[in-house]
């Protein structure tokens, strides 16, 4: 074998070697999406996943770190990134060792506005010594649901704050699931929609508004159960309170009814247990 020859496939030996060794120093970055559609104002829940194949420490948020993580979304095919308006790391501060992998969950809609209709692509990126690691690309539809009932709450000291709920439902990993949406107006405030679970349709849901702040929600989950969901609605605050099944939605759907649940209270008690609503 002559000369030249020798060099080229010492070269291309060579080539090779680097090569895999460049391919074993990798940092594998992944993601994986909750669901592939999700109802306006619902969290978009997203897995971030690591594998550090590096001999490197990895160090995000660190001091002096150049490390980092990044989250890329995109609109209906646009090529400009959706802006975050969280500050804050997405993943917060951690490290990780050669060989080590980790997952973090993240809502993105706490990093993004995702509360416009249509499709979304999101893709995660890791920074180290320089390299940007990608993960491949997922996409994501937000949808506004069917509407099959809607009410409205009003605030005794707050006369201009109208709360609009929306109960819609959407099918999902093969069954209709009933979600609540809340928005405030004015000031168009998205509050986090509810995933009430599994819908069938043959019987109306139920939505009571009951001017103590007291929202009630029944449905058919199945042929034979209902369930029951308590929120308390305040100015400042949606928070559930409770969730139970029934067997008799007719009765229950009435929050005020509540010696059928053997939840009787005297006024007295009932007046201790929420004394914060007269701060209103």
């Amino acid at each position: 074998m002559s000369d030249t020859k020798r060099s080229v496939w010492w070269a291309l030996a060579v080539g090779v070697l680097v090569a895999g060794f460049a391919a074993a120093q990798q940092i594998e970055v992944g993601m994986t999406l909750a669901y592939n559609n999700f109802v306006i104002g619902e969290p978009v829940l997203v897995q971030l996943e690591m594998l550090n194949a590096t001999r490197d420490l990895i160090d995000i948020g660190g001091k002096d770190s150049k490390d980092r993580i990044m989250v890329e979304i995109t609109k209906g095919g646009q090529y400009n990134d959706l802006k975050p308006f969280n500050s804050d790391p997405i993943a917060g501060a951690f490290q990780l060792k050669p060989g080590q992998s980790t997952q973090h969950k993240v809502e993105l809609d706490k990093w993004f506005s995702l509360i416009q209709e249509g499709k979304y692509v999101v893709r995660l990126m890791v920074v180290h010594n320089g390299m940007r690691y990608e993960s491949t690309k997922k996409s994501f539809d937000v949808v506004p649901g069917i509407t099959v009932k809607e009410g409205v709450q009003m605030f005794v000291k707050n006369q201009e704050l109208k709360r609009l709920f929306k109960l819609v439902y959407w099918h999902r990993n093969q069954a209709d699931r009933l979600f609540l949406r809340i928005e405030d107006e004015p000031g168009e405030r998205i509050w986090d929609s509810i995933d009430l679970g599994a819908l069938m349709r043959m019987t109306p849901p139920k939505l009571d508004i009951s001017p103590d702040g007291e929202i009630t929600v029944v449905h058919r989950s199945t042929q034979d159960a209902f369930i029951r969901t308590v929120l308390w609605s305040l100015p400042n605050s949606v928070e559930v309170v409770e969730r139970n099944s029934l067997l008799d939605p007719e009765i229950s759907a009435s929050q005020r009814v509540k010696s059928l649940y053997g939840e009787m209270a005297d006024e007295k008690k009932k007046d201790e247990k929420k004394s914060w609503w007269k701060f209103w």
